[in-house]
């Protein structure tokens, strides 16, 4: 996959036509299409931009990563030296501080 497939399923995925993505950064349709067809790459700030209003990280946009959201990566390695038992126990820690916040 490259970026402008991932930009395209983004914006696909919210719901939003080229044209309304396009008016919440100011841009035309046209020119979003630009980016959707590969024609184009944004800029660093756009990009930055973009992974921030999907709540994805910029890498994941440009196809480095396959990993949504930074945090997730923290997760992964933080319990790769863990057992199985172990990450049971951390799945619950962390149903139970959710429930918390909810409250």
């Amino acid at each position: 996959m490259e970026f402008h497939e991932r930009l395209k399923r983004e914006r696909k995925r919210s719901g939003l036509t080229q044209s309304e993505l396009g008016e919440k950064f100011n841009l035309s349709k046209q020119a979003i299409s630009t980016y959707e067809s590969g024609a184009r790459i944004p800029n660093a700030d756009l990009l930055k931009a973009f992974a921030h209003f999907f709540d994805v990280s910029v890498d994941f946009l440009l196809c480095e990563t396959n990993v949504r959201h930074q945090h997730d990566v923290l997760a992964f390695h933080t319990t790769e030296d863990l057992t199985e038992e172990e990450i049971d126990e951390v799945k619950k820690y962390i149903e139970f501080l959710k429930t918390k916040r909810d409250d």
